[in-house]
């Protein structure tokens, strides 16, 4: 009715009401005028019949006419937003179909529980086919995890939490699917529990690919991980064998990364070396792959060298791979090894000094320290060879080398720089330190006795390295600082003169 008046339009409306209600007044006029004056045209009678409903119509129909249109407004809001609202409700259906995801409401005062269409079909259901109920939903999980979720959803309110949870659900037809819920709580004035809001969500299709990948895993001989970073979210058999561990949950009761057991060494990559800003993925994603190598120990407490291999697998993780190469690791430690003594003595050799001071230098720096040397030389070592043969000035080379080991410190370096010449590299703090410790190593010869040598004394020069200058220049200035002091009676420590 309303929609048919408002076709005729606000004015056309206004006019029209208003001369019928004339009309209607001129018709009852006409019995009234005859009933006062026995006539039937009165005139004066006539005109306020007229004159009358023209206003009070025109007016009462403008405010009717107001009214309607205020009205057929309202009623097109209303459609509107119902549309809207059933618009909405459609999208969020469809979205929820797609997503496989349910929400679910269970009022705790009436404990009536609402599931939407969703959650229905996630349980093998048609939507509403049955009025939900906690125990009607309980039906539908599987034995194994009824108990849990329950205690955990009951817990949960006890303790004024959310809660969260992957369980099993067994479909009308015996199909099983792995749901995700998600729960929250909301409690009255006086704290006590209303209503429970959640959402289930089907993730099956996820748990079948992640049975599929924790397979292609396990048939890797390799160890194979997926970590975000921090923590480990899966491992292949290859790494339960080597920790000696029945399951990953096992593992992570003892340790949440596989890193905090990368053992502690200068040759490998470990956690000591990584920033604190990083994980030590993304660490190890920005070394060159030759320096990807880490150390770690296994159920046997047996070190092992791995390369690692790291490729994304989404936004958020890694899957990361350590390849076992202890045997040629080894191999490769021995030779270092060999190339880096010297065969007879057991100290360092010149190639590997060469190698590392540069090393040496710049830890030296990091730590606001100063690098010194110590080139010491044995006294009439010519004397002794002449006199007992080499094979006493070996083994007096051998037992100087244990004696000054014995006499530094183990982060100290000691070189066989060239026949009964050696050098010491030693970080200090000053000049006066430095005098110190060589003056120690040369009191500690001067008091041991040498097989048949006997008493058999030893010349240092000392110096401290420059910042930036070639080592050359360093070598050089202490090497004239162990000619002073040979030139000065032998068994002495002199000091190389300033830069």
């Amino acid at each position: 009715m309303l929609s048919y008046l408002t076709k005729l339009g606000f004015w056309p409306f206004i006019l029209l009401f208003t001369a019928l209600a004339t009309l209607l007044a001129e018709v009852f006029a006409l019995p009234l005028n005859y009933w006062l004056t026995g006539s039937f045209f009165d005139f004066h009678l006539l005109i306020a019949a007229f004159i009358i409903p023209i206003i009070v119509g025109f007016l009462l129909f403008y405010f009717v006419a107001h009214l309607i249109r205020y009205l057929v407004t309202v009623q097109e809001s209303l459609k509107a937003a119902e549309a809207a609202l059933q618009s909405t409700n459609d999208r969020l259906k469809e979205a929820q179909n797609i997503a496989h995801m349910g929400f679910w409401e269970f009022d705790l005062r009436e404990e009536r529980l609402y599931w939407s269409d969703e959650v229905y079909r996630i349980f093998g259901l048609e939507p509403q086919e049955f009025v939900a109920t906690f125990e009607g939903f309980l039906h539908y999980v599987h034995p194994d995890d009824r108990e849990e979720l329950a205690n955990k959803y009951r817990r949960s309110i006890e303790e004024r939490t959310d809660y969260s949870i992957v369980h099993r659900i067994i479909q009308k037809n015996g199909t099983v699917r792995y749901a995700e819920e998600h729960c929250e709580h909301s409690y009255d004035s006086e704290g006590k529990p209303v209503k429970s809001v959640g959402t289930v969500y089907d993730i099956t299709d996820h748990v079948i690919d992640q049975e599929k990948l924790q397979r292609l895993f396990d048939l890797q001989k390799n160890i194979i991980i997926q970590t975000g970073g921090m923590r480990l979210k899966k491992a292949n058999q290859s790494f339960l064998h080597f920790f000696g561990y029945a399951s990953l949950d096992d593992f992570l009761k003892e340790y949440d990364c596989i890193c905090d057991l990368f053992i502690a060494d200068e040759r490998f990559f470990y956690l000591g070396k990584v920033d604190g800003k990083e994980s030590w993925v993304e660490a190890l994603e920005t070394l060159p792959k030759k320096e990807r190598v880490v150390s770690i120990a296994d159920k046997r407490q047996r070190p092992h060298a791995f390369t690692v291999s790291i490729n994304r697998f989404d936004d958020d993780d890694y899957i990361v791979a350590f390849t076992d190469i202890s045997e040629t690791m080894q191999q490769q430690f021995l030779l270092q090894e060999r190339v880096s003594r010297d065969h007879l003595t057991g100290a360092y050799s010149r190639d590997f000094f060469d190698m590392t001071i540069g090393e040496l230098v710049e830890n030296a720096e990091k730590k606001n320290s100063s690098l010194g040397l110590v080139m010491v030389d044995i006294d009439h070592f010519k004397r002794v060879n002449d006199t007992f043969g080499h094979d006493a000035g070996d083994k007096v080379l051998k037992h100087l080398v244990a004696t000054m080991r014995y006499s530094i410190r183990n982060d100290d370096l000691l070189v066989r720089w060239g026949g009964e010449e050696f050098l010491l590299v030693i970080e200090t703090e000053s000049i006066e330190t430095l005098r110190r410790m060589a003056e120690h190593v040369r009191q500690r010869i001067e008091q041991e006795s040498f097989e048949v040598a006997g008493r058999v004394t030893c010349s240092f020069g000392i110096t401290l390295y420059a910042p930036n200058e070639p080592i050359e220049q360093t070598i050089k200035r202490s090497d004239k600082a162990l000619y002073e002091a040979k030139e000065g009676g032998r068994n002495r420590v002199v000091q190389a003169d300033s830069n």
